[in-house]
């Protein structure tokens, strides 16, 4: 009884790093497909946390050397120059004119259709 024990340990011991072997060949097949198909359907996810770190990266190092403050004034002073403009453009009775003079030359215009028309 002790013999064939021992005969098929030793054919087990002989046999099974082929299964073993080939059972690591497919586990990494399977892993790598696994981890082909991770990749892909992270894909955008990936790319976009990289953009977010990439815009971090920039936004640090320009608060670092100071252009930050340089861009936000220059901001601000864009924004302030337009609304003066704005108002000024407000403030300007040309347009108003304008745009009287041309509503009622298109009334006129109505009006010699309609008259036109009745004759």
């Amino acid at each position: 009884m002790k013999k064939c024990l021992l005969l098929a340990a030793l054919s087990m011991s002989l046999i099974s790093p082929t299964l073993f072997a080939q059972n690591l060949l497919k586990d990494a097949v399977r892993l790598n497909r696994d981890i082909k198909e991770t990749k892909a359907e992270y894909k955008d996810d990936l790319r976009r946390t990289e953009h977010e770190l990439k815009e971090a990266k920039r936004s640090a190092k320009a608060l670092a050397d100071g252009s930050y403050t340089k861009h936000k004034l220059s901001k601000a002073e864009r924004k302030a120059a337009k609304k003066v403009e704005k108002i000024k453009d407000g403030l300007d009775p040309r347009d108003e004119i304008r745009d009287k003079v041309s509503r009622d030359i298109k009334r006129e215009k109505r009006k010699a259709i309609d008259n036109w028309l009745a004759e």
